[in-house]
């Protein structure tokens, strides 16, 4: 195997991924977030990422199974200690942070029942699938320093929510897209270690939900 050719095409397929997601952030997200609210607007936003990340991501890690260094993905190892170790500090995490801003634990009023089905059930599992079970799979395969291939994806995965951030309204500081995006990047990092030591796409998606759920249902975004 030509490792330099195939590490241009796995490169390449992340750059028409990152441009089709900017396509459909401009031309569908923003103007679906735009003119429609409540459960309409997250049915419309969920399938569409629904098709892109999982469905797509999972037939490329079908098609590519040889070419895997993790061929199964989405057999759970319960007896992963660590995964459970960063759970519960990500809990305690966000249970000190909303006290020491709101001085109490308690659901944030800016949050909406729609959010746990976006957050919870629906972004862990789709980018789970597209950047650890895909992405770093591959990486995991092309480069022989692991810790190469986690810091890889981390920036790619930081890179993916560009398109968001450049399409947001009212327009983010560049201060705040740079923190936003060292938080994600080191994130992503977090992600992929928790997948190439328990050899499984769930404590990722698992974590990476809870995540994003306590950030809208305590913080509030």
């Amino acid at each position: 195997m030509d490792l330099k050719h195939e590490r241009r095409k796995l490169f390449g397929q992340y750059g028409y991924f990152l441009l089709l997601w900017f396509v459909i952030q401009v031309f569908y997200n923003t103007p679906i977030s735009n003119l429609n609210s409540g459960w309409t607007e997250e049915a419309l936003l969920d399938s569409v990422k629904f098709i892109i990340w999982f469905v797509f991501g999972a037939w490329l890690i079908h098609h590519t199974r040889k070419q895997l260094a993790i061929e199964r993905p989405y057999l759970f190892n319960w007896r992963f200690k660590p995964f459970y170790y960063w759970l519960a500090a990500i809990i305690v995490y966000f249970l000190v942070v909303t006290v020491m801003q709101h001085h109490q634990i308690a659901i944030s009023p800016k949050f909406k029942p729609e959010y746990f089905f976006q957050d919870f059930l629906i972004v862990g599992i789709c980018e789970e699938t597209m950047f650890r079970g895909y992405f770093l799979n591959r990486l995991l395969k092309l480069y022989d320093n692991e810790q190469t291939a986690l810091i890889i994806q981390a920036v790619m995965f930081a890179g993916i929510h560009l398109p968001r951030y450049f399409t947001t309204y009212p327009t983010l500081s560049a201060l705040t897209i740079i923190t936003n995006l060292i938080t994600v990047g080191l994130l992503g990092y977090l992600f992929g270690w928790l997948f190439v030591k328990s050899h499984s796409l769930w404590p990722g998606i698992v974590t990476h939900s809870v995540w994003d759920l306590l950030v809208v249902a305590l913080i509030g975004g």
